[in-house]
């Protein structure tokens, strides 16, 4: 196997309001959509759709055996013998607002995907391996049993709720690739008190630091050195719920392809811009040959 996913799986209440409120202050909701999420869930649907043999390893609820997501991830032919099912504990679901400038608040329930700690796996038959957002108290242990696995690592928005310094940062000694926001990138040299990313990644020992700067684009830390990559435009900018997960699973999948650093991170660039261009982190992955015609139009490259 190729890939495993390890992170949650939810369901996603994406709204869009007026305006994100401040406290003890209201707005209203002017659309409003159910879709499947979690960041484990959107890696692997991404990846196993641009051809990458993905399993996916996540606790989910008693509600998910006969859901429509579990039957969505199996007709994309990703493995599920991996999920683990919760007794008494529901499905993980996620509650996400957007305002008109693309601001986000997001409200989360962990449901069943807390109880992740309490399974264990054989990861001796995956070559990679990448870690999302998800129950990451219990990633050290996990990585610390990863024997000859490329290991890649996103936490996400778990960064601002979680103790960083016990639970995150134990974690980057195993990562070859680390993925991050902006604000998770200044939160994290916060706390680590490194002076900068460089720093951050050699002493670490990780091949390569992503960061991404939303509609700015993103930049990539390796070898001494950092690139950067734009965003590439969509045709229209609907939610940007997802972009992120998609950024790193085009990221991922052609890396497991043989790509360059450099082709990776314009990759990622094109895969976001078409899951922005429609409600739901699910509904519009591209195939690769929509890629490679939108990464020559914008690049001016051929991408082979």
């Amino acid at each position: 196997m190729k890939l495993l996913v390890v992170g949650n799986i939810a369901y996603d209440t994406i709204c869009k309001v007026r305006f994100l409120p401040g406290k003890n202050e209201a707005t209203s909701i002017e659309e409003l959509n159910q879709t499947f999420g979690g960041c484990a869930g959107n890696v692997a649907m991404v990846t196993s759709k641009l051809g990458i043999e993905t399993s996916i390893f996540s606790s989910v609820g008693k509600d998910f055996k006969k859901s429509e997501y579990l039957q969505n991830l199996i007709k994309h032919k990703i493995d599920v013998s991996n999920l683990k099912y919760s007794p008494h504990l529901f499905t993980a679901n996620s509650f996400l607002f957007t305002d008109t400038k693309g601001n986000q608040q997001i409200f989360y329930y962990p449901g069943a995907s807390s109880e992740l700690a309490n399974h264990s796996l054989d990861l001796s038959g995956f070559h990679y391996i990448h870690f999302s957002a998800g129950e990451i108290s219990a990633y050290p242990n996990i990585m610390r049993n990863v024997k000859h696995s490329v290991i890649s690592f996103d936490p996400g928005q778990e960064m601002f709720h979680r103790p960083v310094e016990t639970q995150i940062v134990p974690c980057l000694q195993y990562v070859s690739y680390l993925f991050l926001n902006n604000h998770e990138a200044d939160l994290l040299l916060k706390i680590t008190k490194e002076k900068n990313l460089e720093n951050l990644r050699v002493n670490n020992n990780i091949k390569a630091v992503i960061v991404s700067y939303g509609e700015k684009g993103s930049k990539i830390y390796f070898d001494g050195k950092w690139v950067n990559i734009p965003a590439v435009k969509p045709k229209k900018m609907v939610d940007p719920t997802g972009a992120g997960d998609a950024h790193r699973a085009g990221f991922l999948a052609s890396l497991i392809k043989g790509y360059d650093l450099v082709e990776c991170g314009r990759i990622g660039s094109v895969v976001a811009s078409f899951i922005i261009e429609k409600y739901g982190t699910q509904t519009n992955i591209p195939s690769w040959d929509m890629i490679k015609e939108r990464y020559k139009g914008f690049f001016k490259e051929t991408l082979k």
